[in-house]
């Protein structure tokens, strides 16, 4: 069977949901920044240059000159409405966010709303709005982004949305179809990005190659799989009281964007300083930055874990031969997830041991690993011996190609096989992943990325919630895990202990095995940047980067 496509996982960002354990999310922010960031504590290596003489604003404007960050992923698109890319905040805004990863939610472009009925939210809007272009953004531009992600972008979360109406040039009423669970309105108010849908219609290509947004800059020059550059919009439409956010600010001229596919190029290139910032270094070479490496005069360095967990998803429907509940056993207690970590990417990995991560708020490491099977091989054998395939199977684990994905899975194949289980691996590209990973007869085995930026339960309820009549991520019809779910994820009930009870469930039946979080080295020119900075998204923003030496 197909599966519907109801929501896809998030590949580089992650779900936006905000949750605390009591409702998983709301408190005001006192604070003024909307990220994290890297500034003189004990996980970044500050490097020795001096910078008393360091002159990085050659106009006097108040801004540093430019800067270039490298990265491994390549865009094939600028449209806005596709899952958060590294440019995305720089360019595009949306209704809401967040403001550090995990923390207080805060309207952007819009002024402020309120949930009138147990279905229906009304948003108000700014009303001095405007895009790079001068284009003037009101109700009817949100309604027309909000219908168009629905159809044509990679945010499948609207279709929780019963319908998107103008009230008047500024007021737009979101209607639910269904009960919304706890952090879907800040969830949806800061994934959809906001165009004018004039701008939109003009460039013929949906943005493709020549994206319009009210952010606080513009590409001026893109090749795809090459470069991208962004320069500051001069005509940014934010007054000072209306800035919130770190992503809109405009701490350099231009943001020069390279995507380098290797690791290794990526190091070369900060040797000969053709690159100021990456967050793609490979974690064998990381000690060469760090301090007393050969390069730690020129560069800081700060670990940071990933906010995405790599997890393992199994296929329960009757397509999948791991629908058998003893063979999933077998898997889980012949796949060591502790070992898988202090392998692949140099160990420079945390283990986890459950579905989420050690920055959500509802993640309970202590508990979740005592509900994991010891791993052992001899268990997994006994578990394979009961199963219908007691002389072993081949299975299907499907995989986005790249990254450390392909060692994961290396492991995984090794570890199976010592117990009778040939894993056929098959590496896509993304495109193909995401379409093959809504085939029940595609697989039996995928590694997700699923993450949210507090709670565990947001990711749960992405996952798993067959509430609209379709499939969830693992093609199961198991009453118990609905109603486990409908027990953790609303407001009145999203506990600790209810969390737990959805989290032991899936471990027990197997339907999900635990994976790891992988540790980025983010690596900056110490007589450039003093501080680095992260969106809510987990994203870094290079114009909201303290820069050394700028005119004050």
């Amino acid at each position: 069977m197909k599966k519907a496509t109801k929501r896809f996982l998030t590949l580089l960002l992650a779900v936006a949901m905000v949750c605390s354990l009591a409702a998983c999310g709301g408190s005001s922010d006192s604070g003024s920044g909307d990220s994290g960031t890297s500034s003189g504590d004990s996980s970044a290596s500050d490097g020795g240059t001096s910078t008393s003489d360091v002159n990085n604003d050659a106009d006097g404007n108040g801004r540093a000159d430019k800067v270039v960050y490298a990265s491994t992923q390549a865009y094939s698109s600028l449209t806005p409405f596709l899952n958060p890319k590294t440019y995305t905040a720089a360019v595009f805004e949306t209704l809401g966010r967040y403001h550090d990863y995990g923390s207080d939610f805060e309207g952007l472009l819009m002024e402020s709303w309120e949930q009138t009925d147990e279905l229906t939210y009304v948003v108000t809007l700014y009303d001095n709005i405007y895009d790079s272009e001068g284009n003037h953004i009101t109700a009817s531009d949100v309604v027309f982004s909000f219908e168009t992600v629905r159809t044509e972008g990679e945010i499948s979360q609207t279709t929780v949305i019963e319908t998107v109406t103008a009230l008047d040039d500024y007021t737009v009423q979101f209607t639910w179809a269904d009960t919304p669970v706890t952090g879907a309105f800040e969830q949806l108010m800061s994934l959809v990005n906001i165009v004018s849908q004039e701008a939109y219609e003009a460039t013929g290509d949906g943005m493709a190659s020549d994206p319009v947004g009210t952010g606080p800059y513009v590409v001026t020059s893109w090749t795809s799989g090459v470069s991208m550059t962004l320069e500051v919009n001069e005509n940014y439409w934010a007054s000072d009281d209306q800035i919130k956010f770190d992503t809109q600010k405009q701490n350099v001229d231009v943001i020069e964007i390279q995507t380098i596919s290797e690791s290794s190029q990526i190091t070369m290139a900060l040797q000969t300083g053709t690159i100021d910032m990456t967050e793609d270094l490979a974690a064998t070479d990381a000690s060469n930055f760090q301090e007393g490496g050969t390069y730690s005069d020129s560069y800081s360095v700060l670990e940071q874990a990933d906010y995405a967990p790599k997890s393992i998803l199994v296929n329960v429907s009757e397509d999948a031969k791991t629908s058998d509940y003893y063979l999933r056993q077998a898997i889980m207690c012949a796949i060591d997830n502790e070992y898988i970590a202090s392998v692949v990417n140099g160990g420079s990995n945390q283990a986890v041991y459950g579905l989420g991560a050690p920055s959500n708020s509802d993640y309970d490491e202590e508990s979740w690993k005592s509900y994991l099977p010891e791993r052992s091989v001899e268990q997994a054998k006994e578990y394979l011996a009961q199963s219908a395939y007691p002389d072993g199977t081949t299975i299907t684990l499907l995989l986005i190609d790249g990254g450390i994905n392909n060692d994961i899975a290396e492991i995984i194949q090794n570890e199976l096989n010592q117990i009778g289980i040939e894993v056929d691996v098959q590496a896509q590209t993304f495109g193909n992943w995401l379409t093959n990973k809504n085939d029940s007869s595609a697989w039996d085995l995928i590694i997700s990325e699923l993450s949210s930026t507090n709670c565990c339960a947001a990711i749960y309820q992405n996952a798993f919630d067959t509430r609209d009549g379709s499939a969830n991520e693992i093609f199961s019809d198991d009453a118990t895990l609905q109603e486990l779910l409908e027990a953790c994820i609303f407001v009145d009930n999203h506990t600790q202990e209810s969390v737990n009870a959805f989290q032991q469930y899936l471990t027990e039946q197997a339907y999900v095995i635990p994976g790891l979080v992988q540790i980025n080295y983010n690596v900056y020119d110490s007589s450039l940047i003093s501080e680095i900075v992260y969106s809510g998204e987990g994203a870094v923003i290079p114009q909201a980067f303290t820069y050394i030496g700028v005119a004050e």
